[in-house]
């Protein structure tokens, strides 16, 4: 129907998952699912789905029920741990790489703040990846919040999911208590890389992985700007296209749309 519908190929690796659990409802499970990922990637507003997918209200209404069953996060951990064993690679991850980047609000009545640094005003949006850019954890938070604070909670939650990470590379904006923390708390070992800048961009180290992780997030246009009134609605929007991208890595698809 439309090119950011699911093939038949990446529905098999969703077939299973917490979110078909007791689906009951007269809509196709997968019509729902296509409904969600062209409004994240088409950028267009909830009223203006097309006609071939059930009601605007009917597809947010299950949006908002799966995040808040956190199954989009579960169901991005379960592909990250495929699309690894496809590579050859274990399903344990033990490294991680981490970074920010703020995005402007487009609603007035939205969750947001100021980021002095990049001056911005909206969310920022915080990932944790493995060594292959594939989305691990993800949280958003007001601009405003510093990216050492909200690397904790990160970390937090990263540790449940994958208890095995025991490295993560990170910018110098992670600097201070939180690298003590990290390790006193969770026993893993931030390391600080510098990306040598010297008049050209020159990709750091062992975290170049996360930035091009977020320059394939730009491809989803409901991501260019935050127009979700809510940071945890905006942080489901985030794990739709995580999802979104792990399906086309397993699938062997072009990220690009």
């Amino acid at each position: 129907m439309y090119l950011t519908d699911l093939t038949d190929a990446q529905k098999e690796y969703i077939k299973g998952t917490i979110l078909m659990d007791n689906w009951r409802s007269k809509y196709d499970f997968f019509l729902i699912l296509d409904a969600i990922i062209y409004i994240d990637v088409s950028g267009c507003q909830w009223r203006l789905l097309p006609e071939e997918y059930p009601k605007w209200q009917t597809v947010y209404y299950y949006f908002r029920r799966w995040g808040a069953m956190d199954a989009f996060s579960e169901l991005e951990d379960s592909l990250v741990e495929k699309v690894r064993l496809r590579r050859g690679e274990s399903p344990h991850p033990t490294i991680g790489a981490i970074d920010s980047e703020s995005s402007r609000s487009a609603l007035p009545r939205s969750q947001k703040g100021f980021d002095g640094n990049k001056k911005v005003k909206g969310v920022k949006r915080n990932i944790i990846t493995d060594k292959d850019g594939d989305i691990l954890e993800a949280s958003t938070t007001p601009a405003n919040i510093h990216d050492s604070k909200s690397a904790y909670a990160l970390v937090a939650m990263l540790v449940v999911a994958f208890p095995w990470i025991r490295r993560i590379y990170a910018d110098r904006g992670y600097r201070g208590n939180f690298i003590e923390e990290a390790k006193n708390d969770f026993g893993i070992d931030i390391e600080i890389t510098h990306s040598n800048y010297s008049g050209q961009f020159v990709p750091a180290k062992k975290r170049w992985v996360v930035e091009r992780t977020f320059a394939w997030l730009e491809n989803f246009r409901r991501l260019c700007r935050n127009y979700e009134e809510t940071t945890e609605s905006a942080n489901e929007m985030l794990m739709v296209a995580a999802i979104v991208i792990t399906l086309r890595k397993l699938t062997s698809v072009n990220n690009r749309f």
